[in-house]
């Protein structure tokens, strides 16, 4: 009897290749293109009928991420001892579709992808597709799923949903402003390359990038290559915009209501009180997110407005609620008038439906010194506080760092920068392999099925006898 491989991290180019033909998000997504450019084709123009079908450019792009450029895609596919073209055309021969036996070539793809590809109803469609198949992917493979592990109170990692922004490095370098260069000796006006959505960005740390950015939201378990990426959406640079917050909350919209076994968003410094209440009332969600820090680097402390259920006092000792780095506290004079600050103990968390959406509260344990009984404290603006100017959501977490279930749940943003290494491995000298955020977006789309597939092959690897749960209608 031999043993089984040992299993790696690393996947050879013919399993990447055999998991993008495989997974169906490129046939549909191909199949959704087509209907698309039959209704808005004009007869009357004309012309011959295109020599290849569009689910051939799709996936030359797929390949694009796994051979590096596309030039060395058209190497690939001409090769006859490789037989990457053959595998092609038995893949779509399977499913109906005639693929002619000579290689597609570079100007081929170039036109399919500029003409039937790259507009912005083209990209809608296709990214629709892909967060339709990602979201079934995430829960074929045991995430997201609504009978899992964890539970409102204590969330569970695998039913996390963690997202990060990512500026894609530009082919080009000179900034669109600067295109116009004239020589100091000669006069000579040239225009150089350049990248027309590229601009300036700032990262979380406070580090300025040049380049296109991209929110990438994304989901996963413990094994390798169990990172399943929901959604890819281009954050302009442009002001007035919203910036990479609105481009995620937007992404959030598309994709949670797909995996309703979610059980928290986990993102970084970039969203704010008015994205957490969103998140919180729209979605029944827990969100997970840095507390920022005052002007002068300390953790603030605010006065947390509060008012005891049906007037009973929980307290025989007069005391105050704070916020102190996103978690409750009780505050308490000491005899020559010091304040003292005694933490919470969450217990629970619960969530309410209302007329306009979901309420989120938490119960908590006051200090034993108190002679107090537990109170709830709501996580949510309410009307009380838009009144007083009150964004409880900026000031009070849900999990606040210091809660032990923190570090568990906070890990998976921290894991996302993994997956942006990926995506920088994927591309030549760690530059976008495009002109444009239509193309790039198309790129990462492909790049991020081929990912999924890769996820989804290892686990059907795994022995399993557990019928896979359902995903929402």
């Amino acid at each position: 009897m031999t043993s089984p491989r040992p299993t790696t991290g690393r996947v050879s180019q013919r399993a990447q290749v055999a998991a993008l033909l495989a997974d169906e998000f490129v046939w549909d997504a191909a199949e959704r293109l087509e209907q698309l450019a039959d209704a808005t084709a004009d007869s009357a123009l004309g012309g011959r009928p295109r020599a290849y079908p569009l689910v051939c450019a799709l996936i030359w792009d797929g390949l694009v991420s796994i051979f590096g450029s596309s030039r060395q895609v058209e190497v690939e596919l001409a090769c006859t001892e490789s037989g990457w073209w053959d595998l092609v055309r038995s893949r779509a021969a399977r499913r109906g579709i005639d693929v002619p036996a000579v290689p597609m070539r570079r100007h081929h793809y170039a036109y399919l992808r500029d003409r039937y590809l790259t507009h912005d109803d083209q990209l809608e469609l296709l990214t629709a597709v892909f967060n339709r198949h990602a979201a079934l992917q995430a829960v074929q493979i045991g995430l997201c799923d609504r009978d899992g592990a964890g539970s409102l109170t204590h969330p569970h990692p695998d039913r996390v949903v963690a997202g990060d922004g990512k500026v894609l490095t530009p082919r080009y370098k000179t900034h669109p402003r600067n295109r116009r260069h004239v020589n100091q000796c000669t006069g000579e006006v040239r225009y150089r390359k350049v990248d027309p959505d590229a601009g300036n960005h700032v990262t979380g740390g406070g580090d300025h990038a040049f380049g296109t950015k991209y929110v990438l939201t994304s989901t996963r378990g413990d094994a390798r290559n169990q990172r399943l990426i929901l959604d890819i959406a281009h954050s302009p640079a442009t002001k007035g915009t919203g910036g990479e917050a609105a481009t995620a909350i937007t992404a959030l919209d598309r994709v949670l209501p797909l995996l309703p076994g979610t059980q928290a968003v986990v993102y970084d410094g970039a969203l704010r009180g008015t994205h957490l209440h969103h998140l919180i009332t729209c979605h029944g969600i827990i969100p997970i997110a840095k507390v920022h820090k005052a002007a002068g680097g300390d953790m603030p402390d605010h006065h947390l407005p509060w008012a005891p259920r049906n007037g009973a006092v929980p307290s025989t000792t007069p005391f105050q609620l704070h916020t102190v780095n996103g978690a409750p506290h009780a505050r308490t004079l000491a005899v020559d008038g010091t304040p003292i600050l005694h933490p919470l103990t969450r217990t629970k968390l619960v969530r309410r439906r209302d007329k306009n959406g979901w309420r989120l509260y938490g119960e908590y344990r006051l200090p034993d010194h108190l002679d107090a009984t537990a109170i709830r404290l709501r996580l949510d603006q309410s009307a009380e506080d838009r009144l007083s100017g009150f964004n409880r959501e900026e000031h009070l977490r849900a999990i606040p760092p210091d809660d032990p279930d923190h570090p568990a749940l906070y890990g998976r943003r921290n894991d996302t920068e993994s997956g942006n290494r990926l995506l920088d491995d994927s591309m030549l000298r760690e530059r976008a392999h495009t002109v444009g955020r239509h193309r790039q977006l198309l790129n990462l789309l492909t790049w991020a099925a081929g990912r999924n597939a890769i996820a989804v092959h290892h686990h059907a690897r795994q022995p399993s006898t557990a019928a896979p749960p359902g995903l929402a209608a």
